[in-house]
């Protein structure tokens, strides 16, 4: 047996291949003692050219770094568009009920990662009610040739 992570409890791993490296992108899973649930607040960045040995690098986006989320963190996509790393968040949004996606920027794939737009791209005010207050989790990005496609929950937005 060969962990990747033998350092952290993580959740929800995403991968993006740029050039020669593998960037692995994660939720960091800590609850205290006796919490027998998830809490994240912040995700993790390792990188491997072999996949054998990983490079865990600086903490590079916390849930908090969006100055209009709660705090909590779920799940994320990373992808590289013109030579730009997109982030793309699942967060508790703190003034919209619901769950919200947002989505950081950077230069290189292990950051420092920033808020692109200054809010959520996607919140619950924004989609159809389905009585699911987990509704926006869990994005991913499909890009082709005209368009980036995300989708989350149960909809798909074209960016």
């Amino acid at each position: 047996m060969n962990p990747i992570i033998q350092t952290h409890f993580t959740a929800d791993p995403t991968v993006l291949v740029y050039g020669d490296t593998a960037w692995l992108y994660t939720g960091h899973d800590e609850p205290p003692d006796g919490v027998d649930d998830y809490v994240m607040k912040d995700w993790l960045c390792f990188s491997s050219r072999d996949l054998q040995s990983w490079q865990e690098h600086p903490l590079r986006l916390k849930a908090t770094d969006f100055k209009w989320a709660s705090g909590d963190a779920y799940a994320s996509r990373v992808i590289e568009r013109n030579n730009k790393f997109y982030w793309y968040v699942a967060v508790s949004h703190a003034s919209i009920p619901g769950k919200a996606i947002g989505v950081a920027i950077s230069d290189h794939p292990a950051g420092p990662f920033t808020d692109a737009i200054g809010r959520a791209l996607i919140s619950g005010d924004m989609v159809p009610s389905t009585g699911n207050e987990k509704a926006n989790l869990d994005p991913t990005v499909i890009t082709d040739t005209t368009a980036r496609h995300i989708l989350c929950g149960a909809i798909k937005t074209v960016l």
